[in-house]
């Protein structure tokens, strides 16, 4: 058992990586850090990729106190709480429960980061954050020892989506990869400083309609392993390390899985 503060103490200071990042500006509209405050003392955390009232109920029926997941709430850009807002809000404090939700943080963090987690999956070392849209969302990887894209899709595809998407445009071995989880496709500006970096590979989430030519023309390879499965990585290595700061923490997995 911990008390909620001391929780909310250690998971603050441990996933803001870099206390000079903005993460306000870079991430304005998604919590990073505690959302709704539930009882004081939480025995039992749930962990899952996105909030929502079903994620909640299986938290219920668990019996987990607090709640820890990537995609908290879309805050409503004004002060009209729609219906679907307001229902989850409302089971969250009628059943005690704390929501934690950390967006750009999981996302970009260098150890338990979604990014993070797929470069070590795959065998490749972190060479440096990459940026996307101004900010580091995302790393590059490099391998010691080129790899084909096959070995790298065989390492990947236990994790991945079944819908998953692949654009084998890129050269016959693997050496520098760059991993941006989610919705993380470049956009048509973006692709130059990708052929100038010398990437081989970009592994993320999903893709838009027109990337594929992009990729195809950049000579670069694509893996798209589902919105979803991308961002669960850094969730379930961030479920093993609260067992190692609190021991007598439980933990549970919830499964709501999105084939997207």
């Amino acid at each position: 058992m911990v008390y909620l503060p001391q929780l909310q103490k250690f998971l603050d200071s441990y996933m803001l990586f870099d206390k000079k990042l903005e993460v306000g500006r870079i991430d304005p509209f998604m919590t990073n850090g505690l959302l709704v405050k539930g009882k004081e003392e939480v025995k039992k955390i749930g962990f899952g990729v996105s909030a929502s009232l079903g994620l909640f109920q299986l938290a219920q029926k668990e019996n987990c106190d607090a709640i820890i997941v990537h995609h908290s709430f879309n805050l409503p850009p004004t002060n009209r709480y729609d219906e679907v807002f307001q229902n989850r809000i409302e089971y969250l404090l009628q059943n005690d429960i704390s929501l934690f939700g950390y967006h750009f943080l999981l996302d970009a963090h260098p150890q338990v980061g979604n990014n993070a987690q797929i470069l070590e999956t795959i065998g490749a070392k972190k060479e440096a954050q990459y940026f996307f849209h101004g900010y580091p969302w995302g790393w590059m990887g490099v391998f010691e020892k080129s790899q084909t894209l096959e070995n790298v899709i065989g390492n990947l595809r236990p994790y991945l989506s079944k819908r998953l998407t692949i654009y084998d445009f890129g050269p016959e071995k693997v050496k520098k990869v760059v991993a941006l989880s989610g919705k993380g496709a470049p956009g048509a500006s973006e692709m130059q400083d990708l052929i100038d970096e010398k990437v081989d590979l970009y592994i993320t989430g999903e893709v838009h309609e027109w990337n594929r030519e992009l990729f195809r023309e950049a000579g670069i390879h694509l893996i798209a392993g589902g919105h979803y499965a991308t961002e669960v990585f850094g969730l379930r290595a961030l479920m093993d390390k609260i067992p190692a700061d609190f021991p007598d923490m439980d933990t549970k997995w919830l499964k709501l899985h999105n084939e997207v």
